[in-house]
């Protein structure tokens, strides 16, 4: 296994280019995490969510050998930190760092918009329309808009669901590049306890869910009476998707209803805030 605490094995096996000693940290402190300060390094070169950096560049902002630069933005990309833009072979912050900085501008910005069909979709509904976006192995519940009825489904904003018995997760999957959708598969499957066979239903189902009706469902799958619909949208270029989900008590909120009521306008949603982010960008 790879030691990122030992600087000199294995990224230095001929004593070469080492990281620079600012003076931040004595040497003495056994309880620094020297590894930790590195990913955190790698993370700070990232200004903003349009900055896009590869090994090479994060090596000499860091000054750190591209090997261990290297192992430490796999690690980063495995954990929802970074993402791989594979075409370009570069980096740039991924949902697991916008959900650390709920407050980052961008992410004001996205709200900002989102809201007032957010509040379309919940009078609709009767239930709850939430913004989710992922975080690691799960999805995380960045906003919620409650309707006013008092049997809605209430779960605070920064819970974290499950990203493969969820709407949510499910169409968030969708939205994803074959690569990227891999890893986020593969890290959703182990969370959930569920085996390659299960998964692979579940993804299948969920596309053609997609190209059928513009939406992914979850009848009960998360919690018992529970049903959602979810569909993904792209932010920008900057930002990783997200999901708008509309979820209710299957008493109040029923299948049906979410499917011939809210879908249109939750599919109309999502063009229209794509739309909006898009016209706001330029």
């Amino acid at each position: 296994m790879d030691n990122l605490d030992n600087p000199g094995n294995p990224d230095n096996p001929g004593g070469g280019e080492q990281p620079p000693d600012d003076g931040a940290q004595p040497k003495e402190d056994r309880h620094f995490v020297t590894a930790l300060a590195r990913g955190l390094d790698v993370l700070a070169c990232f200004r903003s969510y349009e900055t896009r950096l590869g090994n090479a560049e994060l090596a000499q902002r860091c000054g750190l050998p591209k090997s261990t630069v290297s192992r430490l933005t796999h690690t980063l990309t495995e954990l929802g930190y970074l993402r791989l833009d594979a075409e370009q072979a570069k980096y740039q912050l991924g949902s697991s760092a916008l959900a650390m900085a709920p407050a980052a501008q961008q992410g004001v910005d996205v709200l900002e918009v989102v809201r007032p069909f957010m509040r379309a979709l919940a009078d609709l509904s009767q239930g709850v329309t939430s913004l989710i976006v992922r975080d690691r192995a799960q999805m995380l519940i960045y906003e919620n808009c409650q309707s006013e009825s008092y049997l809605t489904l209430r779960v605070a904003v920064g819970t974290r669901i499950s990203g493969l018995t969820t709407a949510a997760g499910r169409a968030y999957l969708e939205a994803l590049p074959p690569a990227e959708r891999k890893q986020a598969l593969a890290a959703f499957r182990r969370h959930d306890g569920l085996d390659g066979a299960r998964a692979d239903a579940i993804v299948a189902n969920s596309r053609a869910e997609v190209r059928r009706m513009g939406c992914t469902t979850s009848f009960g799958e998360w919690l018992p009476d529970i049903n959602s619909i979810a569909a993904a949208f792209r932010p920008g270029l900057a930002l990783p998707p997200m999901t708008l989900s509309c979820s209710g008590p299957t008493a109040i909120v029923p299948a049906a209803m979410l499917l011939e009521t809210v879908r249109p306008l939750l599919v109309e949603s999502v063009r229209g805030i794509e739309a909006a982010l898009s016209a706001q960008a330029r």
